[in-house]
């Protein structure tokens, strides 16, 4: 699939627009229209490259599975992490889930915990990132 047609493949397409962008008057209600929106993104073919375009382009709504104050977080992280971090560490910064991190790697949750106590194990022995 070429770069400038994933859009036409994304699970929000014929979504109406407004579920992905909230209004913050009504928090309860907020909470659910995010996790809606969640939910169309978490089934989407191209999710990665929906957050590629937004993690550099949109400032606001959900986009690729994440608010923009996830996406925030995930751009802090990725300013700081290294060239070699690898992505599901890059996630676990960002305050994503070990279930999201594991359905975004295309793993089981079992092996995200298992990379975080290897990573815990290399920071306690200082051999690993403390961040």
């Amino acid at each position: 699939m070429a770069d400038s047609n994933w859009r036409g493949q994304a699970a929000c397409r014929g979504v109406d627009p407004e579920l992905f962008f909230p209004e913050v008057s009504d928090e309860p209600l907020v909470r659910k229209q995010v996790a809606a929106a969640k939910a169309v993104c978490r089934v989407c073919p191209v999710r990665d490259q929906c957050l590629a375009e937004a993690l550099l382009r949109l400032p606001h709504g959900i986009a690729g599975g994440l608010t923009e104050q996830e996406r925030r977080r995930v751009r802090s992280a990725d300013s700081l992490a290294k060239a070699d971090t690898p992505r599901w560490q890059a996630l676990l910064d960002a305050g994503r889930s070990h279930p999201e991190i594991a359905h975004e790697c295309g793993v089981t949750v079992r092996t995200v915990d298992r990379w975080v106590s290897r990573l815990r194990d290399e920071v306690v022995s200082g051999r690993g990132d403390p961040r």
